[in-house]
């Protein structure tokens, strides 16, 4: 478990948000996902099950969804153009530069190593007490589990809060429907990414665009009335553009990046 905190809009210092994250080792692989979100979906699966509707619960989804999948041969990150989930395939993190500079955090003895990636300067500490070479979001491939991480503007940090086994064996990270992700390079999302910034549209109609035929774009108000699809698409590419602007500091900045 650690404990994430970061900085969504870098015009606003006193905007930074915290978030429990997990960093799960499986056998063949690990997965780096949200625990709000965990919470969130194993409620949904329990309520289905009890013939119950969303409605009832009552739990909200994390903040942090650029969930991580790390194996020997395939690594990726969720990232969303919009509300289109992509697996951006990254290579494995190797250029760490190792210091011997050391500290106890959580009474873990720790070496320091630094690394530039994503467009960010990175600290980390890690240990060789716990004998994984892995660590919270992309970051891996220490002599050891990666205790702290911080970027060198305190914009983004992980630290570890708590560390025991789990007999799950199911994965976190799946397709939900309708949200079908497309495995792409990083230059591919990047591509995406410039063209939803310089004309964002909101969800409803991104939605459609994503599942032609599944869903006619008909709103109706309370009373029955049908609502002006036209007047929603503004308004909602209204809301696209201002999520643009309140997130404006994604922890990986080569990815999102616009000039």
């Amino acid at each position: 478990m650690y404990s994430y905190k970061y900085l969504p809009d870098s015009t606003k210092i006193d905007s930074i948000l915290t978030e429990e994250t997990i960093l799960e080792i499986f056998k063949d692989h690990s997965e780096f996902v949200s625990n709000s979100t965990v919470k969130y979906d194993s409620a949904m699966i329990s309520a289905a099950k009890n013939n119950k509707g969303p409605e009832t619960v009552t739990l909200t989804k994390g903040n942090f969804k650029n969930n991580v999948y790390k194996s020997r041969n395939l690594q990726y990150s969720i990232e969303f153009v919009g509300i289109q989930p992509y697996k951006v395939v990254q290579k494995p993190i190797v250029n760490w530069k190792l210091t011997n500079e050391t500290k106890t955090i959580q009474k873990y003895i720790c070496q320091k190593a630094t690394l530039e990636f994503g467009g960010r300067i990175w600290e980390a500490w890690f240990t060789q007490e716990i004998p994984f070479q892995d660590g919270p979001y992309i970051f891996s491939n220490l002599p050891g589990l990666i205790i702290e991480m911080n970027d060198s503007k305190k914009h983004y940090s992980f630290i570890l809060t708590e560390n025991f086994k789990t007999d799950n064996t199911e994965s976190y990270i799946s397709d939900k429907q309708f949200f079908k992700s497309y495995e792409v390079s990083a230059d591919q999302f990047n591509k995406k990414w410039k063209e939803f910034y310089k004309n964002p549209i909101g969800a409803m109609e991104q939605f459609m665009n994503m599942n032609p035929g599944v869903f006619s774009g008909q709103r109706f108000d309370l009373n029955g009335k049908e609502i002006d699809y036209s007047q929603s698409k503004r308004e909602e590419k209204i809301n696209a553009q201002k999520q643009l602007v309140q997130n404006n500091n994604p922890i990986n900045l080569n990815l999102y990046k616009v000039d």
